[in-house]
């Protein structure tokens, strides 16, 4: 299942900021773009020489794997975090 929602989080010092982001929101607002693609990625991919279908199962495949991700760096006192659910 694709991503829902991401939380960012960054810190510095005793000061945090939290943002939840709803990604629902993102791929709803990304679909028509997608589908107005969708023709020139399929030419792109016959003038390759690659398999559209396979292409596409790829990033479906990409997309699926990205819920569960946990990003986190820290320096110090500073620290930011992505989270994607």
């Amino acid at each position: 299942m694709i991503p829902l929602v991401a939380r960012v989080r960054a810190s510095r010092g005793r000061r945090s900021f939290r943002l939840w982001i709803p990604l629902v929101v993102l791929w709803i607002v990304l679909l028509p773009v997608i589908l107005l693609l969708l023709p020139v990625f399929g030419l792109a991919c016959i003038v390759r020489g690659v398999r559209p279908f396979r292409a596409l199962r790829s990033c479906w495949s990409v997309m699926n794997a990205l819920s569960g991700t946990h990003i986190e760096t820290a320096n110090g006192t500073d620290s930011f975090a992505i989270i994607i659910h």
